[in-house]
Formats: C-alpha cells, structure tokens, sequence
C-alpha cells in the first residue's frame, strides 16, 4: 500500500525528464525548481519513512519548501501570461494583491476552525493553504483573461496554473470536509489527494509535450487596435 502513495513520484520524474527534454527550464525556472524540489522530496519522504522522527521533520520540512516554491511558480506564471503588461505600475500590484488575499482568507479560515498543530508548523499549514487560494485565484484570473486577451491555451504557464489550479481546488474541499468529519474522512482523503496530485501532474507533462500554440512566454500584450474597439463598441450597442 506505502507503494501506492508514491505513484505521483513516478509521473513526477517523468515530468521532469521532459521538461529536460523540452528545455522547459529557460521558460519556467521556477516550476522547473519546483518539480526538481518535488521528486527529492517524495525520494527523501520514501527513504526514511520506516523511521518516525527523520520521517516527521522531512516532511515538514519539505511541506514548507513547497509553500514557498508554490508562491514562486504562481509569481512566474502571472509574469510570464501578462508579459511587458507587468511595466504598468497597477499591474504590479496584482500578485501583492493575490497573496495578501490568499494569506488573509487562510489565517481567517484558521481563526474560525482552530488548528491542534502550534508553533512553526501552525505557520507552515497556514502558508500552505493560503498557496492553495493563491493557485485558484491565479487559475481563476487567467480562466477569464484568455477570451479577454485573445489568448491561446496551449502554453506552458496555462498548462502549470491549470494543473495547480485543479489539485488546489480539490485539497481545498477536502480539507474543509477533513476537518468537518474529523478521522472518519483521512482515508478519503488521502486516495482523494493522491488522484488530484497525480492528475496534475498528468497535464503537466502533458501540457509540457506537446508543442506551443501561441505567443511565446514575456511577449509583449498590444493594446486593441481602433477597428477592434468599433467592434466592442458595436457589440456593446446591440446587448443593451
């Protein structure tokens, strides 16, 4: 069964294998970084995971190189999508605004459902689910960008928000449902957080194999030419 558990490490070595093969790594470093963090992790955790207390502090360890890794990756992917957008001062705010939103909604959701964990890893939890609302914020925000922009999906920041987008939704419930039924949910909801882990993981490589269809990452967003804006304008008459 401990075998069953580490399926995600499988995939994840392959999707690090391709992101090699891809050369991935000049476009995303810092999903690259993550996915590197992510295979020596699940190798750490599998290493020592006979033994309780090498066990205890490995985990908690790399669960938070995985909150900060997981800011860093949603950081990039919003860099990458707007591109030379990010020179506007406002546009500069919207990750600050992300994080502060996410960190806000977890550290409020702690306050309401108290947690028995204290000390630095009541922190480490925090961080990690305020990381989880910054991935479907993230995800959401891009969701409504792509007919906005006229941008295309097949590209590698969609493909890493998309993947984080669905595991973070899928923890998120889980989680509230963990803490609503207590033990008699930990079951479910280990099988249920492998499944999303191991499906994110599976769009990514996937995402990362096939080729790119659409500008390439940091390129520059052109505003709306004057027949573009007529066409708005005229849209906009005909739905009032």
């Amino acid at each position: 069964m401990i075998f069953l558990t580490y399926i995600p490490l499988g995939l994840l070595a392959l999707l690090l294998w391709t992101l090699v093969r891809k050369s991935a790594y000049k476009a995303v470093p810092c999903f690259f970084a993550y996915t590197a963090f992510a295979v020596a992790a699940d190798v750490t955790r599998f290493l020592v995971h006979n033994h309780r207390h090498p066990y205890y502090a490995a985990y908690w360890f790399t669960e938070a190189g995985y909150d900060l890794l997981g800011i860093l990756v949603m950081y990039e992917v919003l860099r990458t999508v707007l591109g030379n957008l990010t020179r506007a001062w406002w546009a500069r705010l919207i990750f600050p605004a992300v994080l502060v939103a996410g960190v806000g909604i977890s550290l409020a959701r702690a306050d309401v459902v108290p947690s028995r964990l204290g000390g630095l890893l009541f922190y480490i939890v925090v961080g990690e689910i305020a990381v989880r609302f910054v991935q479907v914020f993230v995800f959401a925000g891009l969701v409504t960008l792509v007919p906005l922009l006229g941008l295309r999906w097949r590209q590698y920041p969609f493909g890493v928000a998309t993947g984080f987008g669905l595991y973070a939704t899928v923890m998120l419930l889980t989680t509230t449902k963990f803490s609503d039924f207590g033990t008699r949910f930990k079951f479910l909801w280990g099988v249920t957080s492998l499944v999303a882990y191991s499906l994110a993981v599976l769009i990514w490589i996937w995402f990362f194999s096939v080729p790119q269809k659409a500008e390439t990452p940091g390129s520059e967003l052109s505003a709306p030419s004057p027949g573009d804006l007529k066409q708005y304008k005229d849209a906009l008459r005909r739905m009032r």
